[in-house]
This record gives C-alpha cells, structure tokens and sequence, in this order.
C-alpha cells in the first residue's frame, strides 16, 4: 500500500453534504418549523381521511327534525349549527376546501410567474421591461380585490377562486424569480457555461433556476397561508362556493354573523381552524427562509 493511501485512510475527508440535507438537518433544528409542521401535518390529515375522523356528514342533520343550534357537548364536540349539521364534520371537511383551493391556486401562480419571471430575468431587454410593467400594474391593485374583482367576472365557483387567487400570486414570483436570476446570471459558473458553448435554455434550467429556486420555495410555503385566508375572504363576502350549504370555512363564518350573540361558537371555531393552519405554513415558511438564506445560517 502506498503512503498516500495510508494518508488518505487517516485523514478520511468527509464529503460535503448538499443544500438539501444541510437545509433540512436545520429545520429539523428549529421548533418553529417543527410546530409548523405538525399544524399542518395536522391539517392535511383531516383532509384525507374526513369521511373515517368525522361522524356525520358535511349536509348531514345529526338530529332529525333538529332546526336550531347547539352548544358544544359530549356527544357533538363543536355543537350543531342552525340547521342541526355537526360542526366538528363540517370544520373536518372544510379541510380539504382550504387545502385543494389554497394548493391548486398556487401551483397556478407558481407555474405562471416562474415562467414569466425566469424569461424576463434571463432574456432581459424589452421582454423584460414588458413582463415586469404588466407586473407592476397587478401589484399596484391590491390582492384581495384584485380576486374579488376576477371572481365576479367569471362568476361563483370553487374554480374561479383557485384561478382568481392564483392570479394575484403571479407578479409576486415573477419578481421573485426574476431578481434571484439576475444575481445569478453573471455568475462564474453560468460564464464558464457560455464559453463552452452550453445552450441558453440548459444554462437556464440546468444551472441558474437550482440556483435561484430557493427564495420561490419559502414565498410558496408563506403563500399557501395567504391563499387559505383570501378564499376564507372571498367565502366571508359571499363569492364562494355557489352552494351556500358546502362546508368552506370562510362560507361557514359568513353564515355564522347572524348567531354571534346566541352560538359563538359557529364563528369561532371556523376562524380558529384558518389561523391555525395559517400559522402552520408561516412557521413552515420562516423556518425554510432561515434554513436555505445563507446569511441566517448561524442562527438555526
């Protein structure tokens, strides 16, 4: 055996491990993110498997003949509402609402404005100029009435939520995108991929986009908590799902207003499930900004 394989056994050179391990072994560090996910480790599984966890049906009456509300008891856990349906059942299966909607309507923006974003921040010139000033008019009108706005001109519909909110996240990782490409576009390594003749559409996606994707990974965690909120609103200003009866928790504390004085608990329940599974994905969100930004390194 050669003195250098003798050298090399000693010293046993540890390889590097990559952004991915090195980011997930400081979140697993951090108890925020931990929280996080077990709210919405929580929240997905009541999605899931609604029909085993919930007793009854989302329409169904618990009580037959029963038209009035019901305090929470022993035997209906977050009481009856004012048409006898089991509250529990329906906050259970306004899970999977929330989360088709909020997941849908982002993939929606996500899709379009890494595309746009990835094209105005590598091609440049006019086309950037052009991407970026339709952006910039979508950002200045606000969010949510920008959706409100998209909803009443395609009509109710549980589609045209997921495209309306989906459509108020496009500018907002176009931007996103387009900054983190334009830092990497004249970086060493996409230099040295042009001297050697590489395509601009593989340097595009085989070396800038990894390199830029992360800041688009925490803005999606953080904006699955804005979608759930903005479809709550939507639901709470009467442009939901056209069938007042389906258990989506902004529809179920729109027609909750009229029982805040004799059954809180309708309004309170609801809203409590939305700031619960929005606070899952902030903390989700804040825990993947500290794990993957290189200068908040030290801190987890």
């Amino acid at each position: 055996m050669s003195v250098a394989e003798l050298e090399s056994r000693e010293i046993q050179l540890e390889a590097p491990s990559g952004l991915g391990s090195e980011a997930w072994r400081r979140l697993r560090r951090n108890p925020g993110a931990i929280i996080g996910f077990i709210f919405v480790l929580a929240f997905v599984f009541a999605a899931v498997f609604a029909p085993l966890i919930a007793p009854y049906g989302p329409l169904d009456q618990a009580k037959a003949g029963i038209l009035d509300t019901q305090s929470p008891s022993a035997d209906y856990w977050f009481g009856l509402d004012e048409l006898g349906r089991d509250e529990f059942s329906r906050v259970i299966y306004g899970a999977r609402y929330s989360l088709l909607i909020g997941v849908v309507s982002v993939a929606v923006g996500l899709s379009i404005g890494l595309l746009l974003g990835a094209i105005a921040g590598y091609v440049g010139g006019f086309i950037d100029s052009l991407i970026m000033r339709v952006m910039d008019i979508m950002l200045s009108v606000p969010g949510l009435l920008l959706a409100i706005g998209i909803v009443a001109a395609l009509g109710q519909g549980l589609w045209q939520i997921m495209v309306a909110v989906g459509v108020t996240n496009i500018p907002i990782f176009a931007r996103l995108l387009r900054g983190s490409v334009l830092a990497q576009r004249e970086s060493d390594f996409v230099l040295a991929a042009r001297a050697v003749g590489v395509r601009r559409r593989v340097i595009l996606a085989s070396h800038i986009l990894p390199n830029a994707i992360s800041p688009v990974i925490v803005q999606g965690t953080l904006a699955l908590a804005t979608a759930i909120i903005d479809v709550a609103g939507l639901g709470f200003l009467g442009l939901g799902p056209q069938d007042p009866a389906t258990p989506e928790w902004g529809t179920m504390l729109a027609g909750s207003d009229r029982y805040l004085q004799s059954a809180p608990y309708l309004a309170i329940i609801p809203g409590l499930a939305i700031v619960v599974s929005v606070l899952g994905f902030n903390l989700i969100g804040d825990g993947l900004r500290e794990a993957l930004d290189p200068k908040l390194r030290g801190r987890s």
